[in-house]
């Protein structure tokens, strides 16, 4: 698997506004003018996954991380099938299965054998530029799913002109600033174990791809989770002696009472963006997580561009039998 470095992952992070805007190239895209779907399923991992959280926070669709089908998915509903390098085991599981049952598949994708299949079946699909990995690549992946998605449902998702430009100026303000705000948090968030809060829909999206930049890039223990759902049973598992520190992500003017909610034995933090439509605000939050991930692991003396261990793991004999089988 090939490696990259911490400067070219700066970059592509830096460049989510441009990546948002980029329109992508396409072949046998489904039109407004066909009939729309029953069920708009979604299917992705990693940052895959979360682009289908999005577009879920965003309009009619399910999103989807599993090997197998619903038992509910037919010749009515639609599947859009998102993997960056076209040859996640998963996906591809789902997207023969629809194939075989008559589901109107389409997908996003910079081929792989996801590439063969939908072209194959003369599919719709979106194609993303190579080159780097998935996780760095988010901007390109989203912008493209709500483009599809938009397509599918016959109305439009977001105003990416109105947002990309937005954007952009926050990540300008980052850069102009130096990064002063995220720096000195990185430092005291390198050695702890981390829990990402979202407290909407959209922000929910957030949460989970902060855990996986921080899991990927860090290499940092993190998990995610929802408010208000984690006051209906997690705060009964805090741990007074070793606790995780928490981090809210808010789209709301005023961040949650952290300390009635969790407690006043752990810390925690609260991340809001600045005011403005809630799709530009989400993404402010990722970019920050992003940058956030590539700090920890400078503070931590880890290789942001190497995941071994994924590598490994998809080598596993069970991997491959269960990946290729679409067991549970």
């Amino acid at each position: 698997m090939e490696t990259y470095t911490a400067k070219q992952l700066w970059e592509w992070a830096l460049a989510l506004p441009e990546q948002l805007a980029a329109e992508p190239s396409g072949r046998n895209v489904p039109s407004t003018s066909s009939p729309l779907p029953r069920r708009n399923l979604v299917c992705g991992m990693g940052g895959s996954g979360v682009s289908a959280q999005f577009l879920a926070a965003r309009g009619p669709f399910i999103p989807w991380r599993w090997a197998t089908t619903p038992d509910w998915l037919g010749a009515a509903d639609s599947l859009t099938a998102l993997s960056y390098s076209g040859e996640t085991f998963e996906t591809l599981a789902v997207t023969r299965k629809a194939l075989a049952s008559g589901v109107r598949v389409s997908g996003v994708t910079t081929g792989g054998e996801l590439g063969r299949l939908l072209d194959e079946r003369a599919a719709g699909r979106l194609e993303l530029p190579v080159g780097m990995p998935p996780r760095a690549a988010f901007g390109y992946l989203l912008g493209a799913a709500l483009r599809l998605g938009g397509r599918l449902i016959g109305e439009p998702l977001w105003d990416p002109v109105e947002v990309t430009r937005r954007l952009g100026e926050l990540r300008d303000d980052l850069v102009r600033d130096d990064f002063t705000s995220l720096r000195p948090l990185a430092a005291s968030l390198a050695g702890r174990r981390l829990v990402v809060y979202g407290t909407c829909p959209l922000s929910a999206a957030a949460a989970l791809r902060w855990k996986q930049q921080l899991n990927e890039n860090a290499k940092l223990h993190c998990w995610n989770g929802a408010l208000p759902e984690m006051s209906h049973n997690e705060i009964e598992a805090a741990d007074p002696g070793k606790p995780p520190r928490r981090v809210v992500l808010t789209l709301a003017d005023e961040p949650p009472p952290l300390d009635e909610i969790i407690g006043d034995h752990e810390v925690g933090l609260a991340f809001s963006a600045p005011p403005g439509e809630p799709l530009t605000r989400t993404l402010y939050l990722v970019l920050l997580g992003d940058l956030l991930s590539l700090l920890i692991a400078a503070e931590r003396g880890v290789d942001p561009g190497s995941i071994p261990r994924i590598a490994a793991f998809k080598q596993t004999g069970w991997a491959r039998r269960a990946y290729a089988q679409g067991e549970d």
